[in-house]
């Protein structure tokens, strides 16, 4: 059984059909990459997956349970996280205080032993505080932690985002174009960070536009087209796809991209 298993998924907007009988298995450890042109439903996925949008028909089966229809904070707290295309900031917070806002669903005690500081209490912030700094370290986000969030550099911000997803513990973290408007070496560190959380057991959907990231990092690749899936494989094998290079506008448009 995959960890993830969308079945059958299609999202209407009226007479639109932005999701069309989508299928796709996505297994432990796997760095699913998501393209397609604009327009092709990438982002709808996503926000069906998560909860922002409810599926007209299908489901979406986490870890064999069916999770099509919660709310997104249900689905958050059965273990899937994702950013977003545009940077989310706590306006007037600084990293570290970001991601311990982030952090308090991770909090089991209640109130009333928070505000006496009790020994459960205490021992819980300990480990909520020493995840933060973890992952801070992981991301290569440690040596910014008392600098206000909104003062990082483009590429910091969206490693922030990751951070945040991950401050819920995902099993599963979906990640809307982590690499869109960065150059080159930016791209790549963002690729390194991918890997990074590979190895730590996280399994990454990510959606992105840039193919030199999908063929760095991707262990499978899923290509949508109007809503529908047209191919799915290895990145080797899916680039080289002839339904793929036809959806992209032509081979010159799409080597464009490698």
């Amino acid at each position: 059984m995959a960890l993830l298993e969308i079945r059958g998924i299609t999202k209407n907007f009226g007479m639109l059909k932005a999701l069309d009988d989508v299928n796709v298995n996505v297994e432990q450890g796997d760095v699913l990459g998501i393209v397609g042109p604009n327009g092709s439903g990438k982002t709808t996925l996503i926000n069906v997956i998560s909860g922002f949008y409810q599926p007209t028909k299908g489901g979406i089966f986490l870890d064999g349970k069916n999770i099509a229809g919660l709310r997104p904070d249900q689905i958050t707290a059965r273990g899937i996280g994702r950013t977003f295309q545009s940077n989310v900031m706590y306006e007037g917070l600084t990293v570290i205080q970001s991601m311990l806002v982030s952090s308090l669903l991770q909090y089991k005690t209640g109130s009333w032993k928070a505000f006496f500081g009790t020994r459960t209490y205490r021992e819980e912030h300990e480990r909520v505080v020493g995840r933060v700094l973890e992952i801070l370290r992981l991301l290569d986000l440690f040596n910014d932690t008392f600098i206000a969030a909104d003062k990082l550099s483009y590429g910091y911000q969206r490693m922030l985002g990751i951070a945040i997803a991950l401050a819920a513990n995902p099993k599963i973290l979906m990640l809307d174009e982590p690499t869109t408007g960065m150059n080159y070496e930016e791209a790549m560190f963002v690729v390194e960070n991918i890997r990074k959380l590979r190895d730590q057991g996280i399994t990454v959907l990510m959606i992105e536009h840039n193919m030199k990231v999908v063929t760095n990092v991707a262990t499978n690749v899923v290509v949508l087209n109007f809503g529908t899936k047209i191919a799915e494989g290895p990145p080797h094998v899916v680039m080289n796809n002839k339904d793929v290079i036809e959806a992209y506008l032509g081979t010159e448009n799409f080597g464009a991209n490698n």
